[in-house]
């Protein structure tokens, strides 16, 4: 009797029911397993994230494109340790080529592997990253795959992208652009940030004396002079001058609270531009932080400035002048600004007594212009040769002790835009970090409530309904 009621119980109606839905739900588990490892497998992903932080670049993309020889990027860190945003974009490099190859040093595990990979008594730390190929490497420090606020040291933008791709360029045997940097005049020191994210990006920074060695050196890419507070000599402006007329690439971050230098003054107008000598005060509140004289200057189009006006970075500006492009000057120059101040600003003379941020007679009109670049092209009849001379010219210093424009990632990101852009390294200039932001939801008060009217009752009674819709149905099966 009992063997008679069991079989009939898989005969009923409620048990086909029940092993359907079974059945229905293991297959439905199933695909979504089978779904999730393919996936996997997969090598594409996609960034949902608004500043597309896990993203390559077009430019990363063209390098890796043109990769002769086999690249090991290591992770200092344990094999498989935990995922991380540095690790999902160094996955990136590996899916796209197969000349990147991703593997790991434990320093504790395998002392020896990294002992092979230190230099300048540098110790390789978890996190740090290095990049390789053959016997030549370059060793990423984990604190510079992050650029942090300068006010609240908190991490502000993300460079692993920047980062990496440059340390693939040197290894893969790029050349590196040589920086003079000029000395003998009271320049101001560049400071550690600035010159450690030089060298990152490949740049060979050379001091030069133009007293002592009496030339311009012939492997010099860029000649950079700093802030001076002393003039030039006659002989020094002649060298300068030379260097520009043969095809030379100059930039010059004059500091607006020295007084005139005459041959620095007669270099620019010859090259048609002029120093206003007059610090700026800004009127209009969007286009200063916090302090009138701390400008936050508009972006004008080039493809110096146009990176960090795609992602809209901020860029402060503390003391600056304006750089006044000539109505007079030679039909063989092109001048085109990079930073601008609004209609609103005036300018102060540097001999006047008044602290007011208040307009006053004596002062001059705005808007101006606080960075500028300058192309020279010349035909050489007796040579029978062109030259192409490119300068950078800005109302401003870089300074590691007073407030500068590197106030921000944006102030560092211009300076090395313009190295990059004066010796042609388009990928350079495009590959920069990526800001951390954290965008609020926003709720109005009506979306709030109706949200809390579907969670609190539409749900609630839909489920109830949904309940009794299915006691209903099995009550009669």
């Amino acid at each position: 009797m009992k063997k008679q009621n069991i079989r009939s119980a898989f005969k009923t109606s409620k048990f086909k029911y029940g092993g359907y839905a079974t059945l229905l739900t293991i297959i439905v588990i199933a695909i979504l397993i089978a779904i999730n490892l393919v996936v996997d497998m997969v090598p594409f992903r996609l960034d949902l994230t608004k500043n597309k932080v896990y993203s390559l670049s077009e430019q990363t993309y063209n390098i890796l494109d043109n990769l002769e020889e086999d690249i090991t990027i290591y992770t200092i860190n344990e094999v498989n340790a935990s995922s991380s945003v540095v690790d999902e974009i160094l996955l990136r490099y590996k899916n796209y080529s197969n000349k990147i190859t991703i593997d790991y040093i434990d320093p504790e595990r395998d002392p020896a592997k990294a002992q092979a990979y230190t230099k300048d008594n540098q110790t390789l730390q978890k996190g740090d990253i290095v990049v390789a190929s053959g016997e030549k490497f370059q060793i990423i420090k984990s604190y510079n795959l992050l650029n942090y606020s300068s006010s609240t040291y908190s991490p502000e933008s993300l460079a692993v992208e920047q980062r990496v791709t440059s340390a693939i360029m040197f290894v893969s045997g790029a050349e590196a652009p040589v920086i003079y940097v000029l000395e003998g005049h009271g320049e101001m020191d560049l400071g550690y940030n600035v010159t450690n994210k030089m060298e990152l990006e490949n740049f060979t920074i050379n001091s030069l004396n133009l007293v002592t060695t009496k030339e311009i050196p012939e492997d010099a890419d860029v000649l950079l002079i700093n802030g001076p507070s002393k003039d030039l000599l006659e002989e020094e402006e002649k060298l300068i001058r030379d260097y520009l007329s043969e095809g030379g690439n100059a930039v010059f971050l004059m500091d607006p609270l020295v007084g005139e230098l005459e041959l620095f003054s007669s270099l620019f107008k010859s090259y048609g531009v002029s120093e206003q000598k007059a610090y700026i005060i800004e009127r209009d509140q969007a286009s200063y932080y916090t302090n009138p004289m701390y400008l936050l200057p508009k972006y004008q189009e080039h493809d110096i400035t146009d990176p960090l006006n795609k992602v809209d970075t901020p860029l402060i500006v503390p003391i600056a002048q304006g750089i006044e492009i000539l109505d007079a000057k030679r039909n063989t120059l092109t001048i085109e600004p990079l930073l601008s101040t609004s209609s609103q600003a005036f300018a102060r003379p540097l001999d006047s007594t008044s602290s007011s941020t208040e307009k006053e007679d004596g002062d001059i009109d705005g808007p101006f212009d606080i960075g500028v670049v300058i192309v020279d092209k010349v035909y050489d009849l007796v040579a029978n040769e062109s030259f192409t001379s490119q300068i950078i010219v800005f109302g401003h210093v870089i300074s590691s002790q007073r407030a500068n424009f590197t106030q921000t990632d944006a102030g560092i990101d211009l300076f090395l835009n313009s190295l990059n852009w004066l010796v042609d390294r388009e990928q350079s200039i495009t590959i920069r970090p990526k800001l951390i932001q954290e965008t609020p939801l926003k709720v109005t008060q009506a979306i709030f409530n109706l949200y809390g009217i579907i969670s609190v009752i539409i749900v609630p009674l839909g489920a109830l309904a949904l309940g009794i819709v299915v006691w209903l149905r099995r009550r009669h099966l």
